[in-house]
């Protein structure tokens, strides 16, 4: 792997989960979820994170946009910070 290289870009990661995630009808309240991909850590050894926030109605919501964010994330470490509202 040459330096700087990413297995995919981060903001084509972003865009996608956040579709998958919107565009999933089982999923109540997609609009209200958020996702980035940010940096974790210090360089050299940083490395990038997927994080949802937000906020669902159930604990099944919270799980499924977390399960599609970890389809999509290319391998990325998914810190799932969404709150369940009832």
């Amino acid at each position: 792997m040459r330096r700087g290289y990413e297995m995919r870009d981060a903001d084509k990661v972003q865009s996608e989960i956040l579709k998958v995630i919107n565009d999933d009808p089982t999923i109540e309240g997609a609009g209200h979820i958020f996702v980035s991909v940010e940096k974790k850590g210090v360089w050299p050894r940083a490395k990038e994170v997927v994080v949802l926030k937000g906020k669902v109605r159930s604990d099944s919501d919270r799980a499924k946009a977390e399960r599609a964010a970890a389809l999509h994330s290319a391998g990325r470490e998914i810190i799932n910070s969404i709150d369940v509202h009832t």
